[in-house]
């Protein structure tokens, strides 16, 4: 195998508008972390999984950077940083508390963009035939889709198959000019008619008009102010998922449409059920918006989309489907989610110390952060022309599955993160315990699961 990578000591990675909006709002402590569980039937060899690790980050010289600010300006450098990016731990009697404690305590280790690199990976041994790695992320250098492109990366060099990465790949952030995402965003005019002003629509409505019709939130039974996180999850087997794909067929929608419409009802029935009020909701659900050439580099290359709901709207499955799908077909044809492009860009010209205080001003309004974020990843490491894994095993070692954690925002207090992986649907749920007990996240992801397994079927009420 040729692994060709190009050397990219001392150099300097610019940071986009989304990095630099991000790299901000972790800074007043709003941990911006991704996560990724990887379970496997099987043993690893350490040494080999460090060694893939190194290449990988040669392969994506920003996973082996960390953020400086110098006369006002944030951009990442290319750091030799001495330490471990490979933690093993060994738990060879652990019951299922204990490995989750040991997960969950992983989850909530303070990652700082400033003085650590932007990955680190948890080797967890818990018996012969066992085996747990969870690789966490800053969001300040990845998105999901790419976190998911440097794992697999790891893999195939663990297992001797990546072919060769082409010297050009590191080079390409360094050697641009501006900023990518502004200049894609840009390059969109001339395919939407009267482009400009449905920006600053979009704009104004999110940031203006929405103001005074501040979104519901999800009920939680605690106020606390902790930001540490936990997760839970629930993986639909082959045949379920067929159930959700075919429902989704006779309604003539996505899969990715129905999975959002049904966080929408969930959100309704679960404040309902808890005396509370349900007034709009608003769901953020990112969208790729990768600019060509950047699609094999590790970055952030996601906006999102927020669509509002009533509950005249919520009240009707079927009604809440189709403005579900019309508004995200429309928004996506009149290139809605650039509208945020432009608003990271304007708050990227500031320095890092006025960011922070927007970032402050957006969490104490509360009004701008929507009420839950849903984000569907699709296909983990498909073959190209099917829904099988191109990727089944790190060495002798058997995937058995993949779950993946998104972000959490305060007011939101949960996310959900949705993947598939050899046909078997895995939803987990990443929340605040300061503000869901385990027991209501648990019902609250219980209900989700319900209610996309019987949506568009006639089971619905």
């Amino acid at each position: 195998m040729s692994q060709h990578v190009a050397n990219t000591r001392n150099e300097r990675i610019p940071l986009n508008c989304v990095d630099k909006c991000l790299v901000a709002l972790d800074s007043i402590n709003e941990p911006m972390l991704i996560h990724a569980v990887v379970l496997l039937d099987g043993d690893v060899d350490p040494a080999k999984l460090t060694k893939a690790i190194l290449f990988a980050q040669e392969a994506h010289p920003v996973m082996k950077t960390i953020v400086r600010t110098r006369l006002f300006r944030t951009c990442r450098e290319v750091s030799d940083i001495q330490g471990e990016v490979l933690t093993v731990r060994d738990l060879p009697d652990a019951d299922e508390t204990e490995r989750e404690a040991c997960i969950t305590e992983w989850l909530n280790r303070r990652l700082d963009p400033t003085r650590q690199l932007p990955v680190r990976v948890l080797f967890l041994r818990e018996r012969s035939n066992a085996t747990t790695l969870v690789f966490t992320f800053h969001h300040t250098a990845t998105d999901g889709l790419r976190a998911v492109l440097f794992v697999r990366t790891i893999i195939e060099s663990y297992n001797d198959s990546l072919p060769e990465v082409p010297p050009s790949l590191a080079k390409v952030r360094m050697s641009r000019q501006g900023d990518e995402l502004l200049a894609f965003a840009h390059s969109q005019r001339s395919k939407v008619e009267q482009y400009y002003r449905k920006m600053l629509s979009s704009i104004l409505r999110r940031f203006v008009i929405d103001f005074f019709r501040p979104p519901t939130r999800a009920y939680h039974d605690r106020s606390g102010r902790s930001k540490e996180l936990s997760l839970v999850y629930e993986t639909l087997d082959p045949q379920k998922l067929g159930l959700v794909e075919s429902n989704a067929r006779t309604a003539g929608v996505e899969l990715n449409d129905l999975l959002l419409a049904a966080c929408y009802r969930v959100v309704d029935d679960w404040n309902r059920e808890h005396g509370r009020p349900v007034n709009r909701v608003r769901i953020m659900a990112p969208v790729n918006i990768s600019p060509k050439g950047f699609r094999s580099i590790v970055s952030n290359q996601a906006s999102w989309l927020s669509i509002t709901t009533t509950p005249e709207e919520r009240a009707d499955p079927e009604k809440l489907l189709k403005r579900v799908r019309e508004h995200s077909v429309m928004a996506i044809r009149d290139r809605i989610p650039f509208s945020l492009v432009y608003f990271f860009y304007f708050c990227s010209r500031f320095p890092l110390f006025v960011m922070r205080w927007m970032c402050i001003f957006l969490m104490v309004t509360r009004t701008y952060v929507d009420t839950i974020l849903i984000t569907n990843l699709g296909l983990t490491w498909p073959q190209p022309g099917t829904d099988e894994p191109a990727i089944t095993h790190i060495g002798s070692a058997r995937i058995v599955n993949a779950v993946g954690s998104a972000p959490v925002v305060t007011p939101m207090g949960l996310s959900i993160s949705v993947g598939i992986y050899n046909r078997h649907l895995n939803i987990s749920l990443t929340y605040r315990p300061g503000m869901f007990s385990k027991e209501k996240a648990r019902s609250f992801l219980d209900m989700y699961v319900r209610e996309i397994l019987s949506y568009g079927s006639g089971a619905t009420s």
